[in-house]
């Protein structure tokens, strides 16, 4: 259909069935309402008679770059502004009062949609139809169409990707795009949000046991169900075969639970009639709070996920707050690394970052980097450290990643000799596990040197906690590495209670000052105090002093006038891959 017309089939059956779907006290069933527009190129909006939002469909953020935030109760005049191609407004789309002569259907042609992020102006047609009940005004349907054929079939696919064709609920790929966008939104400490995450309980007994076209109603029903459990503001998608999430948009934990039993209560009295037999459904939901602290979607999603698989070991309609199954997801979590860590490890998707250490003293200049750890997720993601290295040393993994690093930074150090490029010194991180291996000083011996890499470039960091649960091997290693001409770092110094009583026994080079009491140094006097005590005791000691987390001018300058030698954090540098001399030509 190339042009609006209100008497076509298309339209009124259009318009029968989204009419048909208004809910007492104006609540759209959006599921319903999907399965009613889901078929046609087009935005839709509907609103009351007041002209207040109660649905707009996927297609309308399409035409709008997302940026109108077409939002249940937001007054559809204030929130959708069109002008004409010389740029001057347009009358509101919707009229104050409802006239008398108000006509049932009413055209814009050829508006401009403007988008304020500098991208190309779109031109649609609009068309507003006033839906009436007994002669008064019940509600407004508004059409939005592009003006040609190219853009709305561009619409079209659009929705097709981002949509689950049989429940035509949006699917997880869009889900986690718009949690990410949700989440990147969140700077105010405030701001809080819930993320649900359900699965069907036993749905595969449904598919073996009636069929998958059973099992495939099974979803709609139970998609058309969830939707009216739920506000119109927030976002319900399928993630998976028999997987749905839910984002609570500035949802508390407590507003969340009553969702959630919500939820559960309309579970409870659904039947599931199939072919004269009727079936029971049940949940398992796994819930997590998302705001300005939370890790990225698709590290939320995993953990929602680890929560509903926490609550489906419990039963049927179990719930599992993140907060309250912690430590069971944590040891979940832990052992489904064990298989990450090894294919990483095997596929090679292990990374290393460095991150510049400067002299306070003389100008900032780089005096070494440390090496830190990172994984490449099978899906490209960037993995941070404390994802993966508690679960390494849980399960006994630590000591194969320390040896990888160990060769792979030699082989990097050896590189940059024969090329005669960089030449500067690395700091390697030990664990206590490989600390306490007696085979670990030899290798790392060896490997030092076949690489031929020169001994003074080479700092090894060894936690306060590792040295001091394993004394007697890190003294080992500590006078083999060092008589080859290595230096060593105490990370951490002053986070443990025996600091001082076992700093005399380890002949360290550097004094890492823990970064708890770097980081307010500049606002707590007792913090500033310890990190002076800490500088003046490893100077009369003979060991210089590198400060963690210096993250401001301000607190590095402070650094530099108490006598600090060294300094990292933010306020320097972030951590960076190594340059691309390592991915191309090291070993």
């Amino acid at each position: 259909m190339t042009e609006f017309d209100p008497k076509s089939v298309e339209y009124l059956g259009l318009l029968t069935q989204v009419e048909d779907e208004l809910l007492p006290g104006g609540q759209l069933s959006l599921q319903a309402a999907e399965v009613a527009l889901g078929e046609i190129a087009d935005g839709v909006i509907v609103t009351d008679a007041r002209g207040r939002v109660i649905y707009s469909n996927p297609l309308v953020s399409e035409m709008t770059g997302d940026l109108v935030g077409l939002l249940p109760g937001q007054l559809l005049n204030d929130s959708l502004q069109l002008t004409d191609r010389n740029g001057a407004p347009l009358p509101p789309l919707l009229p104050a009062t409802d006239p008398a002569d108000l006509p049932s259907v009413r055209e814009f042609r050829a508006c401009i949609l403007r988008i304020d992020d500098g991208a190309e102006p779109v031109e649609v047609n609009v068309q507003v139809i006033a839906v009436r009940e007994a002669a008064a005004l019940k509600s407004f349907v508004l059409i939005l169409r592009h003006t040609t054929a190219a853009r709305r079939i561009s619409s079209r696919l659009s929705w097709q990707t981002s949509h689950d064709p049989l429940t035509r609920l949006p699917n997880r790929q869009f889900f986690e795009s718009e949690l990410q966008r949700v989440l990147s939104l969140c700077v105010d400490k405030r701001q809080h949000h819930v993320l649900l995450y359900l699965d069907v309980y036993q749905f595969k007994v449904v598919n073996d046991t009636l069929g998958y076209s059973a099992g495939d109603q099974l979803l709609v029903q139970l998609a058309q169900l969830l939707r009216r459990c739920l506000s119109g503001g927030d976002l319900f998608a399928r993630v998976g075969s028999d997987e749905f999430a839910v984002l609570l948009r500035d949802c508390t934990v407590e507003e969340a639970r009553r969702v959630v039993l919500r939820l559960l209560d309309a579970v409870n009295g659904f039947a599931f009639r199939w072919e004269g037999n009727d079936s029971r459904v049940a949940f398992s939901i796994g819930a997590v709070t998302a705001d300005c602290h939370a890790p990225a979607a698709s590290q939320l999603l995993a953990s929602a996920n680890d929560a509903c698989c926490a609550a489906r070991d419990q039963g049927r309609n179990r719930v599992k707050l993140f907060s309250d199954s912690r430590k069971v997801l944590e040891k979940r979590r832990q052992t489904t690394w064990v298989a990450e860590i090894n294919a990483a490890l095997r596929e090679d998707r292990m990374l290393l970052y460095r991150q510049p250490v400067v002299a306070l003293q003389g100008g900032q200049r780089i005096h070494h980097y440390e090496i830190l750890v990172r994984m490449r997720g099978r899906n490209g993601d960037i993995i941070s450290p404390g994802m993966f290295l508690p679960a390494a040393e849980r399960y006994g993994l630590i000591e194969e990643v320390d040896r990888w690093v160990i060769r792979k930074v030699f082989a990097y150090m050896a590189l940059e000799q024969r090329l005669g490029e960089g030449g500067f010194s690395y700091a390697i991180n030990i664990s206590g596990i490989s600390l306490g291996d007696e085979t670990f000083a030899d290798y790392v011996l060896q490997e030092l040197t076949e690489a031929g890499v020169a001994p003074s470039r080479v700092q090894f960091e060894i936690t306060e906690t590792s040295a001091i649960d394993n004394l007697e091997r890190a003294l080992i290693f500590i006078h083999k590495l060092r008589a080859a001409g290595c230096s060593f770092a105490l990370d951490d110094f002053g986070r443990g209670v025996s600091s001082l009583a076992y700093l005399r026994q380890l002949p360290v080079d550097f004094l890492k000052i823990d970064g708890s009491f770097v980081r307010n140094m500049l606002e707590d006097e007792i913090d500033s105090a310890i990190v002076s005590t800490v500088d003046h005791l490893a100077k009369r000691m003979g060991i210089s002093t590198i400060a963690e987390y210096a993250e401001t001018p301000e607190l590095l300058e402070k650094l530099r006038l108490m006598g600090v030698d060294y300094a990292q954090g933010f306020g320097i540098a972030a951590a960076s891959s190594l340059p691309e001399i390592y991915g191309n030509n090291a070993e």
